[in-house]
């Protein structure tokens, strides 16, 4: 058992340059832990396990790029333009990050610790006589589910990948056998698939209480349907650009058989067809808040779900989640607010939001603003008439929840007469602070250069763009540790990753009644071809029936519905959008040249009223082809005359 243990850390040792299983042993000072002895007992193979859970990511921790496992998800993507230097995704967008970067190999190594970690446990739990059966089984099938899900985040990230397998390497193996080489797109997806289905058999249809964010049987569906449509999409299937990725043998890692390429879009529909079924309503359900008088609030609906404090048995929306005891996300989502004697309204406002990212939520009437003919656009300095609000503009649902109050240069007209989604995610200039329940009441946030929030009394701690993420942000403060959760994957995702599915096989109504649903939780009218009107009364608006059509507009409420939950950076690679040379008013604005590169835009944030509103470039980012994909890190390439590189990376920077 303990020479197992052995091989297979020096196998992976041999594949990537890094121990793994031994950082559980030494994890506790003061305690020797050996393999033996921590299968011997009950409790030390429970921290075991528990020590495998460590590597799922607590994206909240994305400041600090690589602490919890944490990607640049948020700060690598046009969502955000983050002003501490010192994050890895601000030289990502910068074009310089190479294969040979210190960072880039960080995840490749830390979950495929994951892995080896989980092989050890599934290999010997069963040894644990102090465990019950029914326990062992259960463990076992966590580890394999938490084991295939570290195989995805690498596939995502990096493509397809080397894997392991299960069995125990016998310890006279030649070292040039432990050298393996990359397996091919569809023997990855079909190895993590099979394994979350393995996994999902003796597993509880959903844990909650004391075990929220372990895996169990809907999470495995639920991720499984979700790597499926990953596969399924143009950057993994049938791309022309990746033709030429071939391993040492000639092997294709990439497929390019155009015959299949319909089918693997079958095989995603039909996945999240099953998760459906089974799951929904029956263990997961869209969270919506009603108001005293049976009205559904829409902007306290989608606040709480994506705030990452609600996660108690009441938030069925969610289907994974990371726990984490920190304040890192309350203090990124709070404004400077000098002058303000209370810790709780007081943060750093370091992620700016791009122009570009606001402009992609609709007006209140569901509409893109190109489409809304009560929306001006302006050039240069705007005039007089373009800002200010006479009155004290509320929600309309809730009439005593102020989004900002009267002003006469604080507010753009364009920040009035917004879908719900826009207040609950973005902090703009003369916007009401989230938390009005201090001794100061409702306090406005002033971004402006001298203003209470702006950048010459917070600096590197206000947003260059003049516009700040809101999303997520602590309405009781961010006093002391406030528990948060990273929600990796909730019920809007799969509603919106089924719909694309399910155009891209030509049923695009029912792709629609998917949408619709996350619309109407939204509190925007749903789409629909035969009149009438929604659940929320709203009147449907017509769509061109063809998967063009649909699709931009899938694409579109996916964006906003999971802004700033880790999910942009890999959409717009998936869909192969991420160069748009111009935008299409979809995804990117008409104005915006360069997909994920290009001019980024912003307010005028070093300045005064009007001056501020104009919109200004804040920063140029490089993106190309070779960006769709991370590197292969250039020391495994090096180690390992087998692994070949991804697509325009070169060994030579």
């Amino acid at each position: 058992m303990k020479r197992i243990f052995k091989i297979g850390a020096l196998a992976l040792m041999t594949i990537i340059g890094t121990s793994s299983c031994n950082d559980f042993f030494d994890a506790i000072p003061g305690e020797q832990y050996d393999l033996e002895s921590t299968v011997a007992n009950r409790q030390k193979m429970e921290q075991y396990l528990n020590n495998v859970y460590q590597h799922v990511p607590d994206e909240t921790m994305e400041r600090y790029d690589r602490q919890g496992r944490s990607g640049i998800w948020t700060t690598g993507s046009l969502e955000i333009d983050i002003t501490w230097d010192f994050n890895h995704g601000k030289e990502w967008v910068s074009g310089a990050t190479y294969a040979s970067s210190s960072w880039i190999n960080y995840w490749y190594i830390e979950y495929y610790k994951g892995i080896s970690k989980a092989s050890t446990f599934i290999e010997n739990v069963d040894q644990c006589v102090e465990a019950t059966a029914n326990e062992r089984k259960t463990w076992k099938a966590q580890a394999r589910a938490l084991r295939a899900y570290f195989y995805f985040m690498i596939f995502r990230s990096y493509g397809p990948c080397v894997i392991l397998g299960e069995e125990a390497i016998p310890l006279d193996t030649p070292i040039s056998d432990l050298l393996k080489e990359r397996n091919s797109v569809d023997e990855c997806v079909d190895f993590i698939a099979g394994e979350f289905d393995k996994a999902a058999e003796d597993l509880p249809a959903k844990y909650d209480g004391a075990n929220l964010g372990r895996m169990d049987k809907g999470t495995c569906k639920a991720l499984k349907a979700k790597l499926l449509l990953y596969a399924a999409s143009p950057l993994f299937n049938c791309n022309p650009d990746y033709a030429e990725i071939v391993n040492t043998d000639g092997k294709q890692l990439f497929p390019q058989d155009k015959s299949k390429e319909q089918g693997k879009w079958d095989a995603a529909r039909q996945a999240y067809a099953d998760f459906f079924t089974e799951f929904v309503p029956a263990h997961y359900t869209l969270y919506t808040i009603t108001t005293p008088g049976g009205n559904t609030d829409f902007y306290e609906s989608y606040r709480q779900v994506t705030s990452g404090v609600v996660y108690n048995s009441t938030n069925k929306e969610q289907i994974f989640v990371r726990l984490a005891d920190h304040d890192y996300r309350a203090y990124e989502t709070t404004p400077y607010h000098r002058d303000f004697d209370d810790t709780s309204l007081k943060g750093g406002m370091g992620y700016g939001v791009p122009q570009e990212t606001v402009d992609l939520y609709y007006t209140d009437k569901g509409v893109r603003i190109v489409d809304d003919v009560d929306y001006k656009e302006y050039t240069g300095v705007p005039s007089s008439a373009d800002y200010g609000w006479s009155g004290d503009y509320t929600d309309p649902v809730v009439s005593d929840r102020i989004y900002f109050k009267s002003n006469s240069n604080m507010t753009l007209k364009q920040w009035a007469n917004r879908e719900p989604r826009f207040y609950a995610d973005i902090t703009f200039n003369g916007s009401t602070w989230l938390n009005d329940g201090t001794n100061f009441g409702k306090i406005t946030t002033d971004l402006t250069v001298n203003g209470n929030s702006g950048v010459n009394p917070g600096g590197h701690d206000a947003p260059t763009e003049g516009y700040g993420m809101r999303k997520m942000a602590s309405k009781n403060g961010r006093s002391g540790s406030n528990r948060h959760c990273a929600t990796l994957l909730r019920l809007a995702d799969m509603y919106l990753g089924y719909a694309e599915a399910l155009s891209a096989c030509g049923q695009y109504g029912q792709a629609m009644t998917y949408v619709n649903a996350v619309r109407a939780r939204a509190g925007i009218p749903g789409y629909g071809n035969n009149g009438g009107s929604d659940v929320n009364g709203f009147n449907y608006l017509t769509y061109p029936e063809n998967r063009n059509d649909v699709d931009k507009r899938i694409r579109r409420e996916r964006l906003i519905e999971l802004m700033f939950e880790w999910n942009h950076f890999f959409d717009v690679r998936r869909w192969k959008v991420a160069d748009m040379a111009v935008g299409d008013n979809w995804i990117y604005p008409s104005y915006h040249r360069g997909g994920e590169g290009g001019e980024i835009h912003g307010m005028n944030s070093r300045a005064s009223s009007p001056q501020f509103f104009e919109k200004v470039v804040t920063e140029i980012r490089t993106f190309d082809k070779r960006h769709y994909l991370f590197p292969i890190p250039d020391a495994d390439i090096r180690r390992n005359p087998k692994m070949v590189q991804n697509y325009g990376w070169t060994p030579s920077e």
